[in-house]
């Protein structure tokens, strides 16, 4: 009966080890999604696309932006209102595009960390996603334009909060090697029992 019982706690243990385990890593997939998402909108932007996917990163997306609006990469209708407007050289793109591109791999390499259960990585990519949405919500402020660009920012937010809280309930479940060793002294148990119970059995 005490077998039983040990057996379904363990079963018990097995599906909630692993329900944990899936919604961190769906948790934390949202950062491959950021990843993919902004390089499409940054290819998007550097082509002249008129086109924008939610999911992105602001300041890869905005530091390309920036370089390619100084450069007098635009046409030019968009520099109407700035007729005298000097330009910079093509070198300013490459170093606003190479930030974007070091922005994106810190992004990549925090995913993979955090698929190691790497929890720093995870706290890493909070903190500088929240410093992304902060620097958006500073230079665009509160507009219809922007309201699903911050529901988005908000929503990777929460479940990167999510995959750390689903971390520590991880952690607090015991360990893997533990339950094997359980289990195989519960079995051991069991099997003794059992022997002892036909010796009685036979002595009798």
């Amino acid at each position: 009966m005490a077998g039983l019982f040990n057996n379904k706690q363990n079963t018990k243990l097995m599906t909630e080890r692993g329900a944990l385990e899936a919604k961190y890593n769906n948790s934390i997939s949202n950062l491959l999604l950021v990843v993919g998402f902004s390089l499409v909108n940054i290819i998007l932007l550097v082509t002249n696309a008129d086109t924008y996917f939610l999911f992105s990163a602001f300041i890869p997306y905005f530091a390309v932006d920036y370089g390619m609006y100084f450069c007098g990469m635009y046409p030019e209708e968009y520099y109407y209102d700035v007729p005298d407007m000097v330009f910079e050289d093509k070198s300013l793109l490459v170093v606003t595009a190479a930030i974007a591109a070091v922005s994106l791999l810190v992004y990549l390499l925090c995913w993979y960390l955090a698929k190691k259960k790497k929890i720093g990585a995870v706290i890493f990519a909070l903190i500088i996603f929240i410093i992304d949405t902060v620097v958006m919500l500073w230079l665009t402020g509160f507009s219809m334009d922007s309201i699903f660009d911050i529901v988005i920012h908000v929503w990777v937010i929460s479940y990167l909060v999510i995959a750390i809280v689903t971390y520590f309930k991880m952690k607090k479940l015991p360990d893997e090697e533990a339950e094997t060793v359980i289990e195989e002294a519960e079995t051991a148990i069991e099997e003794a029992e059992t022997e002892i119970l036909s010796e009685n059995s036979s002595d009798n």
